[in-house]
């Protein structure tokens, strides 16, 4: 039933992506594009940003505990300039581009057809509206036609519109301009940071909303108040030195308004840039099927929303894939009742909802009939583990403490990572340089060790020393020499 979460975790390496979790065709895909956990990563993430996309107006999956939710996912992959962002989100896109271009080449020929057919339904409400009129004139009871005249008014046929899919230069605006005409996006950018700036406070309560499939209602200057039910699926491809510092700036509001959690992260390594070969990278039979599938759910999608089909189907999970998701949900909720996850709580809160959205997406994706098992709920279960892994190797619970309490994990870290139990305090002027920090503020540090009981000062022979006191307690385990 998963692994157990330890809030102490301590990374020691970069979180490698379990390419092998991925099901059938998304496999394959990324086994021909990547043969490193750097390709890994860049490439799961654009997998599921599209298969997400191209299965969320398809689909709503129902939830274990009761409701339905959408399919849309929320990425976030951190990697330097020169990972390879730009190399795979083009082929890896292509088929979404490429389905645009070829529907907005029609988009002439069908709006004769739109108009056509909004003269026939305008005619059909005249008509209704004079047999109400009638009605009246003879006193007779109007109910009935007017529950028709509503229903056929619902039936008006809309203008045709150029699906914008996929959002580059936008702003929320922008994309919420979009949804209101078209029912699906995707704001999949490989200059994910421009778009992160771009966000206002008051925008990440409606990303919040957007997925979780709730209607936003969103007023325009000039323009009467809309409501908007879209689904939105995002990918924000960022330099971790620059998110580092756009985290420093805004992860409060982004973890007060809950839209910190609903981000999957993927994340690659400094070191693992320039290991790749670009010829091992292909477009194989498995990139072609899985075009071609992309291309297929793109075209179902558009014949359900010009049949003006409003309602989309539920998928339900198997029994086993159900007491699955329930005893993940359970085993976290008992891990948010300790302290020590005080951090991570909205991640866990959060994680078998992840899971179970996932799962479901597969199986949409796949084309699979009936309920989703359990075999898919546990593959998405192991990736959902390396995007917690990462989660917690890139947010680190001192980054909101006060200086002196990152001085003392950094004082901490520097003594035990250098096989050290203590040292002379009259050596504490040697000991800042090398550390980087004032004397003062390693006497705070020092203080502060005292106060955390991770430190104590003994005398011998007639010196003093700052001794650690083992075992390794909360603040040693929650430091991470290794982050970016």
């Amino acid at each position: 039933m998963g692994k157990i979460y330890d809030p102490h975790w301590q990374a020691t390496k970069v979180p490698t992506f379990p390419h092998e979790s991925l099901p059938s065709i998304l496999m394959d895909v990324l086994n021909e594009r990547s043969s490193t956990p750097k390709d890994d990563a860049i490439g799961a993430s654009l997998l599921e940003a599209v298969s997400s996309l191209a299965s969320s107006g398809l689909a709503v999956y129902e939830k274990p505990e009761g409701g339905t939710a959408p399919l849309n996912s929320f990425g976030i992959l951190l990697a330097s300039s020169g990972a390879g962002k730009s190399f795979h989100h083009g082929p890896l896109t292509e088929a979404i581009s490429q389905w645009c271009a070829k529907t907005s080449e029609q988009i002439p020929a069908t709006q004769y057809q739109q108009q056509a057919a909004h003269r026939v339904w305008r005619k059909r409400v005249m008509k209704i509206e004079k047999d109400i009129q009638q009605c009246l004139a003879d006193g007779e009871a109007t109910d009935e036609i007017e529950a028709l005249l509503a229903k056929t008014l619902g039936q008006e046929p809309l203008p045709a519109v150029a699906p914008a899919l996929l959002q580059e230069d936008a702003s929320m605006q922008a994309v919420l301009r979009d949804l209101e005409h078209w029912p699906v996006s995707g704001w999949i950018v490989d200059e994910g940071m421009v778009a992160l700036n771009m966000l206002r406070s008051k925008d990440f309560p409606t990303l919040a909303n957007l997925f979780g499939g709730k209607t936003v209602r969103h007023n325009r200057v000039g323009e009467s108040r809309k409501e908007i039910k879209g689904y939105l699926t995002t990918l924000f491809m960022v330099q971790p030195g620059l998110f580092k510092t756009f985290y420093k700036k805004r992860g409060q509001e982004l973890k007060a308004g809950g839209l910190d959690a609903r981000f999957l992260y993927h994340i690659v390594a400094d070191n693992w840039i320039g290991s790749e070969n670009p010829k091992r990278a292909k477009i194989g039979s498995a990139h072609k099927e899985y075009n071609r599938r992309v291309t297929d759910m793109l075209d179902d999608l558009l014949s359900r929303i010009r049949s003006g089909q409003r309602e989309i189907p539920s998928i339900a999970f198997s029994s086993r894939a159900k007491e699955e998701l329930q005893a993940l949900q359970r085993k976290n909720i008992d891990s948010m009742a300790e302290s020590a996850y005080s951090y991570y709580r909205d991640l866990l809160a959060k994680q078998a909802g992840h899971i179970a959205r996932m799962a479901a997406k597969n199986h949409i994706f796949l084309g699979l009939e009936g309920e989703v098992s359990l075999e898919s709920v546990e593959r998405a279960e192991r990736i959902c583990d390396y995007h917690f892994d990462v989660y917690m190797f890139t947010h680190d619970p001192l980054d909101q403490e006060p200086q002196r309490v990152r001085d003392a994990a950094a004082l901490e870290r520097f003594i035990r990572y250098g096989s050290l139990r203590h040292f002379k305090y009259d050596e504490i002027g040697k000991l800042a340089l090398r550390l980087g920090m004032t004397t003062t503020n390693l006497r705070g540090a020092i203080g502060e060790l005292f106060n955390q009981n991770r430190a104590v000062m003994k005398k011998r022979e007639g010196e003093y020393f700052i001794e650690l006191i083992p075992p390794p307690g909360l603040l040693d385990n929650i430091i991470n020499p290794h982050r970016f």
